[in-house]
């Protein structure tokens, strides 16, 4: 659905996008208008009234008289600004739709319509009206209706003209075959299309004179091809297909050629045709680069829409009203008359005639329907709404419903469908807490002296902590107490078999007696364990008193899990999946029942022993 522009946006809202070109819809409303006036000043009044049109003559005096147009009046800057209009947007279409498809959309478009004026031409011209015609009046049979309902009327000697504005229809229908013809060069080298286009001209009118009667009316209606060309090449140009300097060169060659056409005598009546290409093009750019700037409208949008209908029967509907009307009724209030049934018959026409041929060209040229995919009525829908969109930009007297910018040309004709990825839900992570670094005590049995358990990642003692021996700890490769250093014992140490600070360890000797006794004998003649073998040297180590025992410290709180404060949209609650491998469990302390073995508590138990046994 088309979202139209009314005017600045409400507090709190913005404007919305604009879906047509707002210069091209205000140019064709208001150039219909002025062919409209210009046929009624200077066709009807200028030639069957007899008294003083003081109001016309007015506006002529502010318009048509200083851009010395006074023959065919200000609408005649209309019918260049079509052309323009006609290549700027056209062009960009039959890339987009290519060959077969861009020819069966311009045939229906352009015939139907026609069609339709020429039947009613041809009823009101046997009824004894008289409308816009040519020269003549016309002589009604099948072969005329036939040759101009197809617009062929202007290539055949003698012509037998019924709508008097439809040779504008012959230079479309010339330009539309020769954009087919080069619609393969024209996607790939653009400026090479272009040159073609211009030779082609230039060869045809040169050879105006040379092939008879016939190629000489196709010269005619060929010189009026520079106008479409240049409009192509500003689309070419501001699409960055033509770079700068070579469309600047190119439409000084396509203005030639429209001036050498003036030179060659090639249908011109007066000398006004090249001013009224200026000013076309003047008004042109204006709009052009003022876009940004102008807002939709419906008064334009509806003006642009029938300015088809408006350009093919108002020659029929308000001549032949005028003709009725004068001079019963004052032509100030029969003006006025003929313009409102004018604009009723046109709205009939669009409504049942040019907006149905519409609707069929669009399903006569759409894409053939795409191989089965997953959904193939979003992707066929999509394509008819894209070919519609497109469809909207048509020359001035094709279509009436240009809307959007035309699309880049270079875009494949079939994109290629978007297969949509299934989402990957991700197992959520469960956060972990490191284990704790302590472990409640332990209270070891009666009699075995106590340790405390160090905590992890301690060194083990008499290792250097951080590169230096710790306080009374000898460092690792140090000989024990009491063993001699390079020989020498060290000083201050006990004699072999003195006790430990004077007195024996637990009331019993170590490795021996003091004073040189010999130790007493095992019982029953079994060695006790932990002694060494007769004839070791003995060597005392001391025993470092049991440590004291810590005070029993209140139970860690229970670790919460971490997951617990995760949101829900990370943090999912999920049963576990029966083939998934089970988590692994947290490494634990290792905790025996029975006490640590060290070699503290293997000496104590030996001394005891030795106290038992002595």
């Amino acid at each position: 659905m088309r979202r139209l522009g009314r005017g600045g946006p409400l507090d709190g809202q913005t404007a919305p996008p604009k879906v047509r070109i707002a210069f091209i819809d205000i140019g064709r409303g208001l150039a219909a208008l002025l062919v409209f006036y210009s046929h009624i000043a200077e066709q009807w009044v200028a030639k069957r009234e007899v008294g003083p049109t003081p109001g016309i003559d007015f506006i002529d005096a502010l318009t048509s008289d200083p851009m010395h147009m006074g023959l065919q009046g200000i609408g005649q800057i209309a019918v260049p600004f079509f052309f323009l209009v006609s290549g700027f947007v056209v062009t960009p279409i039959a890339l987009r739709q290519g060959q077969r498809r861009f020819g069966l959309n311009r045939l229906v478009r352009v015939y139907i319509p026609m069609t339709f004026v020429v039947l009613l031409t041809a009823a009101v011209i046997l009824l004894g009206a008289q409308t816009l015609i040519g020269a003549e009046e016309p002589t009604i049979t099948w072969w005329t209706v036939v040759t101009n309902s197809l617009v062929i009327n202007y290539l055949i000697v003698p012509q037998v003209v019924m709508v008097g504005v439809a040779w504008t229809l012959v230079v479309e229908v010339v330009f539309y075959l020769l954009l087919v013809a080069l619609l393969p060069v024209m996607r790939r080298w653009t400026w090479l299309a272009i040159g073609v286009q211009l030779t082609f001209v230039f060869v045809v009118m040169m050879s105006a004179r040379e092939f008879g009667a016939s190629w000489a009316l196709f010269a005619v209606n060929v010189s009026y091809l520079p106008i479409p060309i240049i409009g192509q090449i500003i689309w070419a140009t501001t699409s960055k297909r033509v770079p700068l300097w070579l469309g600047g060169l190119y439409v000084g060659i396509a203005w030639s050629l429209y001036v050498l056409a003036d030179f060659l005598k090639l249908g011109r009546l007066d000398t006004s045709y090249n001013l009224a290409l200026a000013f076309a093009l003047l008004f042109f750019m204006a709009g052009y680069f003022a876009e940004s700037r102008l807002k939709e409208r419906r008064i334009w949008i509806a003006l642009s829409e029938r300015s088809y209908s408006i350009y093919l029967l108002h020659g029929l509907v308000a001549f032949v009203t005028l003709d009725l009307m004068r001079p019963a009724v004052p032509l100030l209030l029969a003006i006025p008359l003929a313009v409102a049934l004018t604009f009723g018959v046109v709205e009939l026409s669009y409504r049942y005639v040019e907006k149905p041929s519409h609707a069929l060209a669009r399903k006569l040229s759409r894409k053939p329907a795409p191989e089965p995919e997953p959904e193939p009525e979003l992707e066929a829908e999509a394509d008819e709404l894209e070919d519609d969109d497109l469809d909207e930009f048509e020359d001035e007297f094709d279509d009436v419903e240009d809307a959007e910018w035309p699309a880049e040309s270079d875009e494949p004709d079939e994109p290629a469908p978007v297969r949509e990825t299934p989402t990957e839900v991700l197992r959520p992570v469960r956060l972990r807490t490191p284990p704790p670094q302590r472990t409640p005590p332990r209270t070891p049995p009666q009699g075995t002296p106590l340790q405390r358990t160090p905590p992890p990642r301690t060194p083990p003692r008499g290792l250097p902590v951080n590169g230096a021996p710790r306080r009374g700890v000898p460092a690792p490769g140090t000989p024990p107490r009491g063993l001699p250093v390079n020989g020498t014992p060290a000083p201050g140490t006990p004699p072999r078999g003195t006790p430990v600070n004077g007195s024996p360890v637990n009331g019993s000797p170590v490795n021996g007696s003091a004073n040189g006794t010999p130790p007493r004998a095992p019982a029953n003649g079994s060695p006790v364990p932990g002694t060494p073998p007769r004839g070791t040297p003995a060597q005392r180590t001391p025993v470092r008193p049991p440590p004291r025992p810590a005070p029993p410290r209140p139970a860690p709180p229970p670790v919460e899990d971490a997951t617990q404060y995760l949101p829900a949209a990370v943090w999912p609650v999920e049963e576990p999946e029966a083939d998934e491998a089970p988590p692994p469990r947290r490494r634990r302390l290792r905790e025996d029942d029975g006490p640590a073995v060290t070699v503290a508590s293997l000496l104590a138990n030996h001394a005891k022993e030795n106290g038992h046994h002595r």
